[in-house]
């Protein structure tokens, strides 16, 4: 079945990996164990959520605001462009911090789901959303990720999931991906092979 879009994770995915969850925890006054902080605050008191997000949104604007891409990433996003597939991304984070990166860094992305559009991965709601808006199904999808909760989603939605394998858990998650990659110009030689083409050699015998 061909690749008809791409959705990928924000934060260590298309970003190389900055926010630092254990630092969050403690100055939100969670246990380092306690799992993750998005779950932790919709058990906290209203006035303890609101100073959580408040910590929460700090680290991320700091993140968008020292953001560098991950390898292979702006060439990815272009490569997809000019095969006519759409990219989706799905976050824990807000929306409007993808946008941000996008921004910053001249990336085109065709949509973006935030934690404010609706629940979060591991739930497949932002994937099913994102397919909707695109018209394709599920199984014409990769969703690429770099950890347990992409992967976790994209079986459960029915996509392809696929680790960016770029960080010493990774070997955790394997066994839930389909596709295990280390660089994101990887994914351009699967999605050429689902779909018939030879773009990926092409450009490479170019060069």
């Amino acid at each position: 079945m061909p690749i008809r879009a791409v959705i990928f994770d924000l934060d260590g995915t298309i970003t190389q990996p900055y926010l630092d969850f254990d630092v969050i925890r403690e100055e939100m006054g969670l246990d380092k164990n306690g799992g993750p902080i998005l779950e932790a605050m919709e058990k906290m008191t209203p006035q303890q959520r609101q100073r959580a997000e408040t910590i929460l949104h700090r680290h991320e604007e700091k993140a968008v605001a020292e953001s560098k891409l991950n390898t292979g990433a702006r060439e990815a996003l272009a490569a997809l462009r000019t095969r006519g597939i759409p990219v989706g991304i799905l976050t824990r984070n807000r929306k409007d911090n993808a946008w941000a990166v996008a921004n910053k860094h001249g990336l085109h992305f065709d949509a973006v789901v935030g934690r404010e559009d609706g629940p979060v991965k591991p739930n497949t709601f932002g994937v099913l959303h994102l397919c909707r808006g695109f018209a394709v199904e599920p199984a014409q999808t990769l969703l690429v990720g770099d950890y347990l909760f992409d992967l976790l989603c994209a079986r459960a939605a029915g996509a392809i999931p696929v680790l960016l394998a770029n960080h010493d858990r990774a070997d955790e998650f394997a066994q839930h991906a389909d596709f295990t990659i280390t660089s994101l110009s990887e994914l351009l030689p699967i999605i050429d092979h689902h779909n018939g083409t030879n773009e990926s050699r092409c450009r490479e015998q170019e060069n």
